[in-house]
């Protein structure tokens, strides 16, 4: 289901796919982060058929699941939930205080864009083994995880080996 949640600074109406959207997700576990979505969209000007952008709000708005890692965390592997691909993560970390939020939206046919995904932290590197992955992802993601304990995780779906190869 297409649902219109803001407009960009620039006027361009922002919707959300309330069925199959990573936002979605996100959404439901976090129930104060579309009001920030909604703040945020009204700061920036989309001009590209992708947007990926990281944005302050100039407050904490909540935690990051996102940590660096070292040799003495332990590390997981599994797949969240509506993803097909691995998210690495550490059992022993916690999440930790951000002022940002993450936005990730793509220009349908109409010329509107659609809220791919959001997060509460910073932007960082896809996934390996994801479409948009970037040269930078695998080395980025030696080194970091999301802290284990607050995502959807698909049953079963638990790893310790390196999954991408």
């Amino acid at each position: 289901m297409r649902k219109i949640i803001g407009k960009t600074r620039n006027g361009i109406p922002v919707y959300l796919d309330t069925r199959r959207a990573h936002a979605a997700t996100h959404l439901l576990e976090n129930k104060r982060l579309l009001a920030l979505v909604v703040k945020a969209l009204d700061q920036i000007s989309a001009h590209h058929e992708n947007v990926y952008l990281d944005q302050d709000m100039g407050m904490v708005v909540g935690e990051t699941d996102l940590v660096e890692t070292t040799e003495k965390d332990e590390i997981i592997y599994a797949k969240r939930l509506n993803r097909g691909n691995f998210t690495r993560f550490a059992m022993n970390r916690h999440p930790e205080p951000t002022s940002y939020i993450t936005l990730v939206l793509s220009r349908d046919t109409k010329n509107d864009y659609e809220l791919v995904s959001t997060w509460v932290g910073r932007a960082v590197p896809q996934f390996p083994g994801d479409s948009f992955e970037t040269p930078e992802s695998r080395t980025f993601w030696q080194s970091h995880a999301l802290a284990w304990g607050r995502q959807a995780i698909q049953d079963g779906s638990e790893t310790k080996e390196w999954p991408w190869g």
